[in-house]
């Protein structure tokens, strides 16, 4: 079986799909697009493939079986809906809409067209997270009482450009908690579980952005633990996550630029930790992860199963964050979601 690819959206992360890409033999990017039609042209003529700078296009070409949409997060929604309406299986970026209420537009429509709708988050496809996921499900570290989480790195330069989509609402709609938030909050709901109720905290230190650039958001899932995720968009560091897990019988912290990347800690005098075998590659491990994620992507529909990555935790998450933005705008409020843990 081979999969006909269509890739919309050329950006800074399409380095790192182009991979996962090349790496599945039944993938075949057929065509591609970008509205600046010189880089479009450019790609093309590496994938052997066709050019365009209007998606409407792209999407009437036969051959296209999928598009993988990496676009400016506002027009998450409206690129993958008229693709799922023309027949098309979509990947799409993180966040999968700007919104919960576009969200569910998007799954209804999957539904609809009985077409596959994936989302391209990373976080599932991290070899730190993978390496600690048998022990946070097995119960090695007790219960659970607190997850912290940090996103942070430099943004300033884009967030500067007024003609650029990063720091506008019209292109990202939401900043920093919506950006990098869309990570945390999957990996809160995929590995702990559902959301009690959270409260949120903005504040922008680019002067010429539209957006937030440092938020807080804290809050209690369903299972009890408590959980502080931060993110910061002006930190002159390389772009790093980092996650600490505190349990009654043992703790992990989790940091992409400390070698080891994962320690376990087992006991309050276990001074040295025991590391978990997983490499130490600060300049790759997001790459690789967001390779890992198309692969899995191809390989969900060539062997005709749903993508790793479930959207019934992304759309949890998503409620989560919308319940955020909220809290932000009511000064910081606890406010209440339902959502179930599994």
């Amino acid at each position: 079986m081979t999969v006909g690819m269509g890739l919309i959206g050329l950006g800074s992360i399409y380095r790192a799909h182009a991979e996962g890409y090349r790496r599945h033999a039944a993938a075949e990017v057929v065509a591609v697009c970008d509205a600046d039609e010189a880089r479009s042209s450019a790609e093309a003529k590496e994938w052997g493939a066709k050019a365009f700078s209007d998606y409407h296009r792209l999407l009437e070409v036969s051959d296209v079986d999928a598009v993988d949409i990496m676009l400016p997060h506002s027009l998450h929604e409206p690129v993958a809906l008229a693709a799922l309406e023309a027949g098309k299986h979509v990947l799409v970026e993180k966040p999968i809409a700007p919104s919960l209420a576009a969200a569910d537009r998007l799954f209804e429509a999957a539904e609809r067209s009985g077409k596959v709708l994936a989302l391209a988050e990373n976080t599932r496809f991290v070899a730190a997270y993978r390496a600690i996921e048998p022990l946070v499900r097995g119960g090695e570290l007790g219960d659970v009482q607190l997850v912290r989480t940090m996103i942070c790195g430099n943004e300033t330069e884009r967030l500067s450009r007024p003609e650029l989509w990063k720091g506008r609402r019209d292109g990202t709609v939401g900043g920093a908690i919506l950006d990098a938030g869309a990570h945390s909050f999957y990996l809160l709901r995929w590995m702990f579980g559902g959301f009690e109720h959270v409260s949120g905290r903005g504040e922008r230190r680019v002067p010429v952005s539209e957006v937030e650039d440092f938020g807080v958001v804290t809050g209690r899932l369903v299972t009890g633990a408590d959980f502080l995720t931060e993110f910061s968009f002006t930190a002159e560091i390389p772009w790093n996550e980092r996650l600490e897990v505190y349990g009654s019988a043992g703790s992990l912290i989790v940091d992409q630029l400390a070698d080891p990347v994962v320690k376990h800690f087992r006991h309050g005098k276990d001074y040295e930790g025991t590391p978990l075998p997983v490499p130490y590659a600060p300049r790759t491990w997001k790459q690789e992860s967001i390779a890992e994620g198309v692969v899995d992507f191809v390989s969900a529909l060539e062997e005709e199963r749903q993508p790793l990555v479930d959207l019934l935790q992304v759309r949890d998450a998503m409620q989560a964050l919308g319940l955020a933005y909220r809290s932000l705008e009511e000064g910081g409020a606890r406010l209440f979601v339902g959502s179930s843990p599994g």
